[in-house]
């Protein structure tokens, strides 16, 4: 059965046909993979990569940046992971290579670099990268360059990952490798992923409701440790029930009717609404979408550019 599609996105999941074949490889290849940059979100991939059973992975080059990471990956995977000094080494050694790098690094970082435009696919990681600027300075036609946003949760293959392409047509390999991470949603246009990738930047902001919610436990007496577990239960157990209805479009929806009508859910929800905390936080999701866009510095009150 085809995986369910909206306006806005196209979710792709692992095909089962095996035996289909394209340039970028099949399942059933064993995939070499390189990662010129290795920090937090380049760990997360390689690790959830090594650890993943859908995809073979015969190779995993890594550059020696972030040496505290690189070497902790290798000491885990010992038969599969190899560290480089020199980014070349990683892209000569490997098939699909990951572009984790600071924004201002990236085209210094490429224009270095020599690609085999028969043979080498391009995932830039970074956040402000477009497709045609990677082509240029990777000197790849756009059917090889890809981009790609994730969360650390793909090293425990519990994330999500936004893959941008530069046509329509679903690369097999690389949306298979995104599903072995969690699952993977492709964006239509480098516009559409800019919003997408808002939800993505909400991280800390969720995290800042947990605090808050454990620091109200802690002035009502709540040991802070047991507050700290409480409130990571909780949210925990209420996430859940989230994903058991996220492939439903009305899902959330029903998730609030579920609660008593003037109960205290219900009511907790119609005074964060009443105070115009939801409204807050749309506006806080359009900040940070104007920041991508390079329209404002994402600060709020903010004006454009």
């Amino acid at each position: 059965m085809s995986p369910p599609e909206t306006e806005f996105i196209t979710l792709y999941h692992s095909s089962s046909d095996d035996s289909e074949s394209t340039s970028l490889g099949t399942s059933l290849t064993p995939q070499r993979i390189g990662f010129v940059g290795f920090g937090t979100i380049a760990s997360a991939i390689a690790t959830g990569l090594a650890t993943q059973q859908s995809v073979p992975i015969s190779y995993l080059a890594v550059s020696r940046r972030s040496e505290k990471r690189s070497s902790a990956l290798q000491k885990s995977f010992p038969d599969l992971v190899s560290i480089h000094d020199d980014n070349q080494q990683v892209v000569d050694t490997a098939d699909i290579i990951f572009l984790c790098v600071l924004p201002e690094q990236t085209s210094s970082v490429l224009q270095k670099l020599k690609f085999d435009a028969h043979r080498h696919t391009l995932v830039s990681l970074v956040s402000t990268s477009t497709i045609e600027d990677l082509c240029r300075d990777a000197q790849l036609p756009p059917e090889r360059v890809f981009k790609m946003i994730c969360l650390p949760a793909v090293a425990r293959c519990n994330g999500i990952c936004l893959l941008l392409t530069p046509t329509q047509k679903d690369p097999p390999i690389l949306t298979e490798l995104c599903e072995a991470l969690g699952g993977c949603v492709q964006a239509r246009d480098a516009q559409q992923m800019s919003a997408l990738m808002v939800t993505t930047c909400l991280m800390g902001s969720f995290y800042g409701v947990l605090r808050n919610n454990r620091e109200f436990l802690v002035r009502h007496g709540l040991d802070r440790d047991q507050a700290s577990f409480l409130v990571g239960r909780l949210y925990d157990s209420m996430v859940q029930d989230a994903v058991q209805v996220q492939k439903d479009p009305n899902g959330f929806d029903q998730l609030i009717a579920e609660q008593t009508p003037g109960g205290l859910n219900d009511q907790g929800l119609r005074n964060l609404e009443a105070l115009g905390a939801l409204d807050a936080y749309d506006q806080v999701q359009t900040a940070i979408l104007s920041r991508i866009l390079g329209e404002s510095d994402g600060s709020l009150p903010f004006e454009s550019r």
